[in-house]
Parts: structure tokens; sequence; C-alpha cells
């Protein structure tokens, strides 16, 4: 196996667009929510995705490397990209990897403050950001392990990329993106979540605190549902009272999608193992087809 290979697996590229879809969410809300109109920045819109995807790189690697040395990630268990158990790659690599993506992604959010109008303000979300990943797993805060980690994804990939991604456009702050951002968050917590009920019995083991394990199996199915139907139930309150565009019902033909994977939750019991462990990647099939539907609805908005 080629290192293009390798690093491309390591970094879980199946979850990479949990990182784009808020990016380019955030541009085309400022396009949408701009009557006067904006100079609209190509290049600003590229870099934005491509720093937090690089940024959330880096966060997938840390993670991994510290569940592997805290023992989450051992033998007999589903892993995160699966390298470092059976020895395909060295923690030490991981490790490496994981801070140079965070440099790069640092690079291109000092760029952006510097050239964008008022971008002293990307400095907070930067941090903010980069502390959740850095911290989702490393000492002192070790939020996954804390139960936290929910609240740390949600954060990160909802409210903080969409604002940030908007701001970069609009030069403003707004409380549009982070309402709007509420949605595609609400699922990302779910990819997470699906994970963490998955894991429940090995993170158990080593004595991590996740919510499924303080809320127990039964409710954490509930949980889950409630986090996945919550994104459109919030999405259709957003178009009644929020003024989101009706095209953002788009998303409701995602729904049998959401269903199906939420049936695999709901009778997790009758499933093989073998097909359960990839309940986090059906997952963030669901948060990949609504994020996109969500996208093309806001397209067509702003093509009328």
């Amino acid at each position: 196996m080629s290192q293009i290979v390798l690093w491309w697996r390591a970094t879980r590229p199946f979850t990479l667009t949990i990182s784009l879809i808020p990016c380019v969410l955030g541009g085309l809300l400022a396009l949408v929510e701009s009557p006067g109109g904006i100079s609209f920045s190509l290049s600003r819109f590229i870099l934005a995705g491509i720093g937090c995807m690089t940024a959330h790189a880096g966060a997938n690697l840390l993670s991994d490397y510290y569940d592997f040395k805290t023992r989450v990630d051992r033998q007999g268990t589903f892993g995160s990209s699966g390298l470092l158990v059976p020895g395909i790659m060295s923690p030490e690599q991981i490790l490496r990897g994981g801070w140079i993506a965070m440099v790069i992604a640092g690079v291109i959010g000092a760029y952006l403050v510097l050239v964008t109008p008022g971008g002293t303000f990307l400095i907070g979300l930067i941090l903010i950001g980069g502390m959740l990943g850095i911290f989702y797993t490393w000492k002192p805060f070790e939020f996954k392990y804390h139960a936290l980690g929910d609240l740390a994804v949600f954060i990160s990939f909802g409210p903080a990329m969409v604002l940030g991604a908007y701001f970069v456009q609009a030069y403003h702050f707004s409380w549009k993106p982070i309402l709007y951002s509420i949605p595609v968050g609400l699922l990302v917590d779910a990819i997470l979540h699906s994970n963490n009920l998955r894991d429940i019995a090995n993170d158990g083991v080593v004595k991590i605190k996740t919510v499924p394990i303080l809320i127990g199996e039964k409710r954490a199915k509930i949980m889950y549902m409630a986090l996945v139907f919550g994104a459109y139930l919030f999405t259709l309150l957003l178009v009644l009272t929020g003024g989101m565009s009706s095209f953002a019902l788009l998303v409701l033909l995602s729904l049998p999608l959401a269903v199906k994977v939420a049936n695999v939750v709901r009778h997790k019991e009758s499933v093989s193992p073998e097909k359960f462990a990839l309940i986090d990647v059906a997952t963030a099939q669901v948060h990949l087809a609504f994020g996109l539907l969500m996208v093309i609805g806001l397209g067509i908005r702003y093509a009328m």
C-alpha cells in the first residue's frame, strides 16, 4: 500500500464531508442573506473549505494517536482508521501527521484573518475550533473521554464553521448562520453518538465516559433518534419561523435514508456486529445527503 493511500486512509476521508458541508453552507448563506450583494471571493471560499478539512483531518489523526495510547483502540475493537492497532503505521507517524495538518490549517486561518476585512473576529472562531480539535483527546481536557465530545463536535462542525465561512464573505456577524447550522450540527453529533453507541462496551472497559455510557444504551438510542430527526424538525421550524427559504425543505428527500439508518440503531440487538460497525459511516451518509440537499436548496434560492 503506497504512502499516499495510507495517509488518505489515516485521515478517515469518509468523515471529511462533515467539515466541507458547513463551509459551503456558510458561503452560500452569505450570498443569500445579503440583499445588497457582496463581493464574493472564490479564493477565500476555497481556502476556508481547505482549512476546515485540514484541521478536521489533523483532529482525526490526533484522536487516533491518543485513542491508541489510552487503549480505547486496541485488539478486538473497531478502531478509528484501523492503522495503528495492526501496526500498519506507527503512533509517531500519526502524531506527526496530525500536528503538521493542524499547523497547515493554522497558517490558512491566519491568512484569512489578514485578508478578510474585520478578520480579527475570525481569531476567536479559529481558537475555539483548534482547542476543541486538539484537546478532543489530549490532556488536560480530553473532551471525548469525559462525555463532552458531543458538545465539541456540535460547536466545531456546526456554528463555528458555518459562521466562519459566512464571515469571510459577508464581513459581519449574524445570528442566521448560527441558527441555520443547527440541523447539520445535530447530524454531526449523531455520527459521533452512533460511534459511541457502537463502542459502549469496549469504551467502558478502559473507564472513559461517553454519553451512551452515562445514560445507558436504551436512552442512547432515543437520543440518536432525537439528533437525526431533530435536524429535520429544526429545518422545518426555520422555514416556518426563521426566514429560511422553503427550498431548504429539499432535505426531506433524504428522510428515507435517515429512517433506514435509524432503524438499524433501533434494532441494534438483531444486527450483526459487522454491520453495526459501519453505523457511523451510514450516519455520515445521512449528513452528506442532508447537507447537499440544503446547499442545493440555498443555491436555488440564490439563483432566483
